[in-house]
């Protein structure tokens, strides 16, 4: 007899959980507290999790698993005072999947559609034991730096592209499970380009020394953090001003609830950080949180989407020509437009979101 998970718009078979889940010979992630990271050095040095990570992203390549072969063929630190990294990836523009037709903030998850329940068995890397055993990590197929790869939370649920608590705390901990510095986690909400409607996270490793891990954000109301000297306008958390993981996960969630129940588009960046921009090693982790205009009122995409990536100053360039002629005003104005209304018309509300955090907190 069949059992069936019951998850509103998608119906699966206990036993149709993937064969390779069924057979048990999907590797397994397992980790406490204790092998989290809260200091790293500059030098690059793999933990158990970006060894295990690197191992089957580098085994899915040599399997043919994705659309392409990645090739940044040409990156540069753009003239100017944000230091943005242009990179040149027209295959990620070109040969990606058509992302899905995202028209609303609540948007339901479609089974018709693509969804990572289709996923085949050699593009899930692990799964991550917890209760239920539905966290996995794949690959991107698509993949915009080295070791791209997707976090995809309860995923036998059916979850639409809408932020949970719960897979902004795994994100959070995978962060902290690698003691690389150029590992980075990042979410598109729905309507800020994201192209699956299916709640995941993008991880990867950007090997470079970005502005925003140790430019100073101003400190503004409760444990939120105002970043208004950088291109795109937005509000940062840091896990040294938190305390502990489960708080500064739960202030992080207050905002992102904010803009969940007014329908306001936002994208995710969490990093590995420092406390003082002169620091030998990284002492902190800051997660940048940026309200939005949807992707339906960007007008010009023709040199970059501007998505997660890209307001953290990671622009990836569609066209040889584009690179070419880019400039750091180009994208800033861009970036400015795409965050400033949004930023400012939260930022006044921002009590609110402070008050409720701090009730949260108290229970």
């Amino acid at each position: 007899m069949w059992k069936v998970l019951d998850t509103g718009s998608c119906k699966l078979r206990a036993s149709d959980r993937i064969e390779h889940f069924i057979e048990d010979d999907t590797p397994t992630l397992s980790y406490k507290s204790d092998h989290f990271h809260f200091w790293i050095s500059e030098k690059e040095n793999e933990s158990i999790f970006d060894i295990k990570l690197r191992q089957a992203w580098e085994k899915a390549q040599k399997e043919g698993v994705f659309r392409y072969i990645l090739n940044i063929s040409e990156w540069k630190i753009l003239e100017g005072p944000y230091k943005l990294l242009a990179q040149l990836n027209p295959d990620r523009a070109f040969r990606r999947r058509t992302p899905e037709h995202i028209t609303s903030m609540s948007q339901p998850f479609d089974p018709t559609k693509f969804n990572f329940t289709r996923l085949s068995k050699n593009e899930i890397m692990f799964k991550i034991k917890d209760e239920d055993e539905d966290d996995i990590v794949a690959v991107n197929v698509s993949p915009i730096e080295w070791c791209h790869s997707l976090l995809i939370v309860k995923y036998l649920q059916c979850l639409p592209q809408s932020m949970t608590q719960y897979s902004l705390q795994k994100a959070v901990e995978l962060l902290l499970l690698s003691s690389s510095p150029y590992f980075r986690v990042a979410y598109n909400s729905l309507c800020a380009f994201a192209s699956v409607n299916h709640l995941h996270w993008h991880l990867y490793y950007l090997k470079h020394k970005m502005l925003l891990e140790y430019i100073d954000v101003q400190p503004y109301q409760g444990s939120i953090f105002l970043l208004e000297n950088f291109a795109s306008k937005g509000f940062c958390f840091k896990l040294s001003s938190s305390g502990k993981v489960e708080t500064f996960v739960s202030s992080i969630f207050s905002l992102v609830t904010y803009l969940q129940r007014h329908q306001i588009a936002h994208n995710v960046y969490i990093t590995r950080a420092k406390t003082k921009s002169t620091e030998e090693g990284y002492d902190d982790v800051r997660t940048y949180v940026w309200a939005r205009k949807s992707h339906v009122d960007v007008k010009d995409t023709s040199l970059f989407n501007p998505a997660v990536c890209e307001l953290f100053g990671h622009i990836s360039i569609k066209t040889e020509e584009a690179y070419r002629n880019l400039t750091e005003e180009t994208i800033a104005k861009i970036l400015d437009d795409v965050t400033r209304e949004s930023f400012l018309m939260v930022k006044k509300d921002i009590c609110k979101i402070v008050e409720n955090e701090m009730t949260t907190n108290e229970k």
